[in-house]
């Protein structure tokens, strides 16, 4: 069977000749089709073999394909197959020269066009072989002794050979005349190398006959970035009318009144222009950007326009945790919707906090940590070492629980509106629509974009909220924040997203057997000053304090000492668990911690009621009963039983009236009381004005005895 075959009147071959041959790699094959140096006549089909044009091989494959067929016992070339001549076989591949024009930018920036390449690439190619056309016919003319004007000649001659080549095979657009193919080969080799720069076209990135000038552009994308964002067509006739002084145009910004001379060309005639040209300039995709970030809002345009970081998720569970708050799909029967906010671990997406409540505050917040501190307080996890959140109800924390490095390492503060930022609205999206749409009814949007997600529902007008609106199934409460954590719980234990990593493996699977080895226990005390209950309450008999109805007994007796004088008042910090009950609470005063203390146990009196727990509780309460008496009695032992005498004062001025008598005891009384030296604290004394009065009146001795007792 022979290989070469007639397609349509010309020689062809099927294509997976060349790579069963050995000639070319399959890959080298696509390369050579995608790049157009080889056509294809006919592509393949199912059953169809592709096939390949012989005369638009270059030389070098055509050679191989010769020897291919001589191996094969045919012919390389059948009859009628065009002839080469002797100038297409010095034409040769130029690797240099197609790098060249494949790497050549404009001056704006822009690559050449493909169909350009390939034009400039061939010129050149065709030129190379003139210079070695000419070389040989030179030396030719030197061996014969041809005298004359040789140079004209060879190159009327050469020029010849050049008009005559196959155009198919080679497209090149040298010029046919003699005298313009010197001009053009002359300044191709003008410094003895070839130079693919002089082939390229001057004309290039040229704005000498351009109609479009950068104040016309500007112009144009002014008037359709007004406000009332006007259509391409209106900002054409306004340009119009500016041109023809229907009306003038104020950059309200300068006050700057626009020149209608800058609008002319340099004959003085106005730069008029079309639609199509206004609808070119306002779409082009470098004016398109300007264009969008002024006429859409800052969230549509940084959603759609705006470049964006490219990340990967965290590897380790409670690496990062990310929070947001969410509006749940179904309404009430009041017409709003229950505000929930959820809490997301980003490496296994499971959702480890979530709270709700009929408003969005602060409260909502605090009881989404709460919910997540109780799931990881349940397993003995530790905090997350990175929460994401935004200014939106949480910036009132920024200084303390949200402090970086002050409960959680770090803290990450995303940009409000900007929803791909945040971890957590991907896990909203896909808890919403993997789950809440399977399980439950209406949970969509009437103007989403997929008519799968649209909800629809009859339009009327509520005279209360003076508003359109769609009237749908409401629920209650109770109802909606029930099905949600229902929802939570089937979200959680669904599979991971990443199941090549994860295979087989649920999220809550994935966050409980990748925690991250940097986990730090909690500081209990610190995280309930912030997120626990609180209420003011006071330590009664050195003991215990009331909160919530129940007593919890002080950890330690030295707890005591942390309390200022005088002061047994404290503020109570706890957290119940989800079934309502308070393990411990902890104390502060004047925002300093004085200790934790633990509900009190109680024990029955009845005696035929007693079991192991009795036991236990009486063991703990006497122990810090043993521990306070002990406390007691040694602090007792260090309390000496004084007796306060007066010591023996000369008579005089050793009391003066104004100076508190100093009262030392001595000798035996002093040894009574372990030989402390007592100083009697002053008593009332009489004025200076008085002195002579009391003299008069008591002796010295009966002085003494009045100024003691007065003391």
């Amino acid at each position: 069977m022979n290989t070469l075959l007639s397609y349509n009147g010309r020689m062809g071959f099927e294509a997976r000749f060349l790579w069963e041959s050995g000639i070319m790699k399959r890959g080298t094959y696509d390369q050579n089709v995608a790049r157009q140096r080889i056509e294809v006549l006919h592509r393949s089909a199912p059953g169809i073999p592709a096939v390949v044009a012989y005369d638009t091989l270059p030389l070098h494959l055509k050679s191989k394909v010769d020897r291919a067929l001589a191996n094969r016992g045919e012919a390389a070339v059948k009859e009628g197959a065009p002839q080469i001549s002797v100038f297409e076989s010095l034409i040769h591949e130029d690797a240099d020269a197609r790098c060249f024009y494949a790497d050549y930018q404009l001056t704006d920036g822009r690559p050449l066009p493909a169909h350009v390449q390939t034009e400039y690439y061939n010129n050149a190619i065709v030129l190379n072989a003139v210079r070695e056309m000419l070389t040989i016919r030179k030396g030719r003319r030197d061996a014969c002794n041809i005298s004359g004007n040789r140079k004209n000649g060879l190159f009327a001659s050469v020029s010849a050979d050049v008009n005559a080549v196959n155009r198919d095979r080679y497209p090149h657009t040298l010029p046919s005349n003699d005298r313009r193919l010197r001009d053009r080969y002359n300044a191709y080799f003008h410094n003895g190398n070839p130079d693919y720069e002089s082939l390229i076209h001057k004309n290039y990135c040229n704005q000498n006959s351009r109609k479009v000038t950068e104040a016309v552009k500007w112009m144009i994308l002014s008037l359709y970035c007004q406000k009332n964002n006007p259509y391409a067509d209106w900002v054409h006739a306004q340009y119009m009318q500016f041109l023809a002084a229907g009306i003038d145009v104020v950059d309200s910004r300068t006050g700057q009144i626009f020149d209608r001379r800058d609008f002319t060309d340099e004959n003085g005639a106005p730069l008029t222009i079309s639609e199509s040209t206004v609808w070119n300039i306002v779409n082009a995709p470098e004016n398109r950007v300007l264009i969008d970030s002024i006429r859409m809002s800052y969230h549509k345009f940084g959603a759609l326009s705006r470049p964006h970081h490219h990340r990967h998720n965290a590897m380790f569970s409670l690496s990062k945790v990310s929070l947001d708050d969410r509006d749940l799909p179904r309404k009430m029967h009041d017409g709003n919707r229950v505000k929930a906010y959820y809490a997301y671990d980003v490496c296994s997406g499971a959702l480890i906090g979530a709270a709700y409540s009929r408003k969005k505050d602060t409260d909502l917040y605090i009881g989404c940590l709460r919910d997540m501190f109780r799931f990881l307080d349940r397993r003995a996890l530790g905090l997350p070492l990175e929460m994401e959140v935004e200014n939106h109800l949480v910036n009132q924390f920024e200084d303390d629980l949200m402090r970086a490095g002050n409960l959680f390492p770090f803290v990450r503060w995303c940009a409000p509106t900007n929803s791909q930022e945040k971890h957590a609205e991907q896990f909203n999206r896909a808890k919403k629509y993997g789950y809440e749409k399977r399980y439950q009814d209406g949970i969509g949007r009437w103007y989403a974009k997929l008519p799968v997600n649209q909800t629809e529902g009859e339009r009327f007008y509520n005279d209360q909220t003076d508003r359109y609106e769609i009237k749908e199934k409401t629920y209650s409460y109770e109802q909606l924040v029930a099905d949600d954590m229902q929802m939570i719980e089937a979200y959680n234990n669904g599979l991971h997203r990443d199941q090549k990593t994860y295979p087989g493996k649920t999220r809550m699977q994935v966050f409980l057997e990748n925690l991250n080895p940097q986990l730090k226990p909690m500081n209990r005390s610190l995280l309930l000053r912030y997120i626990g209950n609180h209420t003011s309450t006071r330590i009664q008999r050195n003991q215990y304090v009331q909160v919530q109805y129940a007593d919890y007994q002080l950890e330690d007796l030295s707890m005591l000492k942390r309390l200022k004088p005088g002061n047994y008042s404290v503020d109570a910090y706890w957290l119940d668990d989800t079934d309502g009950t308070i393990g411990e609470v902890y104390l502060y005063q004047g925002g300093q911690y004085v200790g934790k203390a633990a509900q009190i146990a109680t024990f029955t009196t009845a005696q035929a009621e007693w079991t192991e727990a009795d036991t236990a509780a009486i063991t703990e309460q006497s122990k810090y009963i043993s521990k306070f008496d002990k406390f007691v009695r040694e602090g007792k032992d260090n309390i000496a039983n004084i007796k306060v005498l007066p010591a023996e004062m000369p008579e005089g001025l050793d009391c003066l009236p104004g100076k508190a008598p100093d009262v030392t005891l001595q000798g035996s009384a002093a040894g009574e009381v372990g030989g402390a030296s007592l100083v009697p604290p002053a008593s009332p004394r009489p004025a200076d004005d008085d002195l002579d009065a009391l003299m008069e009146k008591y002796s010295a001795a009966d002085y003494r005895e009045y100024a003691i007792e007065m003391a």
